[in-house]
């Protein structure tokens, strides 16, 4: 019984000529050992065991209607319900060559007649290429002649024995042994459908140039920087996913020392006991987590006003913007009596516009101004140079002067 195809043959094509007499030719050397590169099918090669591989499956009926029916011969590929031009009914192998005895249909004949077709092309599931009965799934082979067809269109024109059709028939795609010196020569409006698709499968050899004049898409590359970047992300997202698993595999661990714990707080209690006990350890550890929350939010509200202590001081020019945050640290991590000090100290230094729109340092004068102890520690700790906290104690001085 006649199958179909699942995997496209490969095609090629041989010349067919007449004998001195002019008779039809019955006997048709249709391919020879060798090897081709092609764009649809890839490298492969024909050997002699491919060849008498071929004859067994062709005499086993594969591809064959009723498993004895010869094979149609087509023209140009187009098969389906078209007229055959010839039939296949028998193969062979002689002399490293795949030979094929055929007759001739008043269609093919008249084709010859008329010299409309000088080539006959082969259609052949190689090894890289295999055949898949769609009746039968699990049978794959390879090495089979499915059919043969005229045509006028051998791309291979150099190649005596056997020369691939550069012509597309219906549903089947011919092998073509393209050259990407050439194809890159051509402009994209000048390239055939085969031809963009060749070098889209070879555009790694396509220069940055290239790949954009015949409207390829461009791999980005990827910059040292972006490179840098990307691993260091990488890097962090490891050591973040790493801490997920660590912390979970610690709170694992404290949950099952707790449930220790618990057992022997409760061993010898009853099971009303064990419940009353278990209610209230859970009560217990809600008011904890509330008095944490609590204190979580009690620092965040002391944190919001100290910050906005410290930034009217640098509104004002008092201290450096750039001090905010550690002003900030500082009191936060000072005692109640400790941080009522350092506000006052803060609140007591002089405003100075120029520090205030980052247009001076506050050194004006030449004037020296001795500083205390006291003052000297309290810049220190806020990273205010000396000079500047002498600038505003001059000012200070000067504006007490005046009154």
């Amino acid at each position: 019984m006649k199958t179909t195809k699942t995997q496209k043959a490969v095609l090629l094509a041989h010349a067919l000529k007449a004998d001195a007499t002019g008779k039809y030719p019955t006997e048709i050397e249709i391919a020879q050992v060798g090897s081709w590169r092609t764009p649809w099918h890839g490298n492969f090669e024909l050997t002699v065991n491919d060849f008498n591989e071929a004859v067994t499956h062709f005499d086993a009926g594969i591809y064959r209607v009723n498993g004895t029916e010869p094979l149609p011969g087509t023209l140009d590929h187009l098969g389906g319900d078209t007229p055959a031009a010839f039939r296949i009914n028998s193969v062979y192998v002689v002399d490293n060559k795949f030979m094929a005895s055929v007759t001739w249909t008043a269609l093919g004949k008249e084709k010859l007649d008329r010299d409309e077709y000088r080539y006959i092309s082969f259609e052949f599931n190689t090894r890289a290429q295999p055949f898949v009965n769609p009746e039968n799934e699990d049978e794959v082979l390879v090495n089979v002649l499915t059919g043969a067809t005229l045509t006028n269109d051998p791309l291979f024109k150099k190649l005596k024995p056997v020369m691939a059709s550069a012509r597309s028939g219906s549903n089947k795609d011919e092998g073509e042994d393209m050259d990407l010196k050439t194809i890159r020569a051509k402009k994209l409006e000048d390239l055939s459908a085969e031809e963009k698709a060749f070098l889209e499968e070879n555009k790694a050899e396509l220069t940055a140039e290239e790949l954009t004049a015949f409207g390829l898409e461009v791999e980005a590359v990827e910059t040292d920087e972006a490179k840098t970047a990307r691993e260091a992300k990488e890097a962090q997202d490891a050591i973040d996913a790493q801490k997920v698993i660590d912390d979970q595999a610690a709170a694992d661990a404290q949950a099952a020392d707790e449930a220790t714990k618990l057992e022997a707080s409760t061993k010898g209690m009853s099971k009303d006991q064990k419940a009353m006990f278990t209610k209230l350890q859970a009560s217990v550890s809600a008011l904890e987590a509330d008095a944490k929350a609590g204190r979580e939010a009690q620092q965040e509200l002391l944190k919001t006003r100290l910050t906005s202590s410290v930034k009217a001081q640098v509104e004002r020019g008092a201290i450096k913007s750039d001090q905010l945050e550690h002003g900030v640290e500082l009191l936060m991590a000072s005692t109640e009596a400790n941080r009522t000090k350092l506000t006052s100290f803060l609140e007591a230094l002089p405003s100075n516009p120029l520090m205030a729109s980052a247009e001076g340092s506050g050194k004006e004068e030449d004037e020296e101004v001795e500083l205390t102890k006291e003052e000297i520690e309290q810049a220190e700790q806020f990273g205010n140079d000396l000079e500047t906290v002498k600038a505003y104690k001059k000012e200070q001085l000067k504006a007490a002067a005046k009154k």
